[in-house]
């Protein structure tokens, strides 16, 4: 599965940790869905500026085959909050560049942080 927005100008990748006590399928069975049949497998998020878009990614086990997995995103009628989402993971690192380069995503030669400038009057 990968990400896809209108004018991609920027490609890249994620990975997340989840807290010990807490689990994809315990969110969802919390909501009340039949995790014998909607497996969770992933999520995802989309949206840009206040707009956000929290969904949890599903194998389907009644529309699978033993060929092909069938997934789903799954919303809820009530948007899924960002608070909500990232509250299910510990960690979470969503790291994009320029799909225009030659850059590797995995590489930066270091780090540098750039102070805050005090107020002069």
């Amino acid at each position: 599965m990968k990400a896809n927005v209108p004018s991609d100008e920027f490609i890249g990748s994620a990975a997340a940790g989840t807290h010990h006590h807490a689990s994809l399928q315990q969110f969802l069975d919390a909501k009340g869905v039949d995790t014998t049949r909607y497996e969770p497998v992933g999520a995802g998020f989309s949206g840009g500026g206040d707009a956000f878009s929290g969904f949890i990614i599903c194998k389907d086990n009644q529309r699978s085959t033993e060929e092909r997995d069938h997934l789903i995103k799954l919303y809820f009628e009530e948007k899924m909050a960002q608070e909500e989402f990232f509250s299910l993971f510990k960690r979470f690192e969503v790291v994009v560049i320029s799909k225009h380069g030659v850059y590797d995503i995995a590489e930066t030669n270091g780090e540098l942080v750039i102070e805050k400038e005090e107020d002069e009057t």
